[in-house]
């Protein structure tokens, strides 16, 4: 099933919102899924697929999918505190998961160190606490963060493609993907230069899991085995195949790992 979309305002920022399974039993914890840079909603719904029953929401970033461009620069705390308001907004007063991909699961832990008791579990898959360790490909690095490389749209969009393609997607995944904006590319690289949660990880007490890829090019295995570090709790996952987008291209090979992990017991925190 396919998302359903409409647009809010959430701290400032106009976000268009994917939802799926509105309406789901009141015992099936909600879910917030949080994307890559640049990428759109609808990227994530064979991966939302995997999770039959839930309430998903997945929110388009400013300059990416339908949202339009950011008036203003913004923190990663500033996304993590309108995710808050926005799971206030769907699901009053209750907790909810979080599976945060590459570049959404630095607003997934931010999120879950801010608002502690609102995170029932939290699952960042091919993703990085801030720490400085290099792409497993320098030319993978200079091509999000050299300025000149997406300030152009069609020098963007070709540019997305490469990566794309380098991160494994197929061709289902880049039929949906939909290229974002130079001003919400320019954005999303902003709020990660010089954010890291790494600090407060260790006191992070709900449920967490890591999961990575040995030929991830974009964010090497190396950043999820310094979480780990980190956060000495957390379950880990490392599929010895696949690239960046495994879970976003065939979400069947990491799906059942995530469902069995979102199906745990609610930490008591937040019960």
């Amino acid at each position: 099933m396919s998302f359903t979309y409409s647009k809010l305002t959430v701290e400032g920022l106009t976000l268009r919102i994917g939802r799926n399974g509105v309406g789901a039993p009141h015992d099936a914890v909600p879910l917030l899924m949080l994307n890559g840079i640049g990428f759109n909603a609808e990227l994530m719904e064979p991966l939302a697929r995997q999770f039959p029953g839930r309430h998903i929401v997945c929110p388009d970033m400013p300059g990416c999918g339908n949202s339009p461009d950011p008036v203003l620069p913004y923190t990663i705390k500033r996304v993590a505190r309108a995710m808050e308001s926005l799971m206030e907004r769907e699901v009053p007063g209750r907790a909810f998961d979080i599976l945060g991909f590459s570049w959404g699961g630095a607003v997934a832990q931010q999120l879950a160190v801010t608002a502690s008791r609102k995170v029932a579990r939290l699952a960042l898959v091919a993703t990085t606490s801030g720490l400085p360790l290099p792409a497993a490909n320098p030319e993978v690095l200079r091509r999000l963060l050299d300025p000149t490389e997406y300030g152009h749209p069609a020098k963007l969009t070709d540019n997305f493609m490469d990566l794309l393609n380098e991160g494994g997607a197929n061709a289902g995944l880049l039929r949906r993907f939909k290229s974002p904006t130079p001003q919400g590319v320019g954005c999303q690289v902003g709020a990660l230069a010089g954010w890291s949660a790494a600090p407060m990880l260790p006191f992070l007490r709900m449920p967490v899991l890591l999961a990575g890829m040995a030929e991830d090019a974009i964010v090497p295995i190396a950043h999820q085995r310094a979480l780990a570090c980190l956060i000495p709790q957390a379950e880990t996952i490392e599929l010895r195949s696949g690239s960046h987008l495994l879970p976003l291209a065939t979400p069947e090979r990491i799906g059942p790992q995530l469902v069995d992990f979102f199906g745990q017991k609610i930490a008591m925190q937040n019960a």
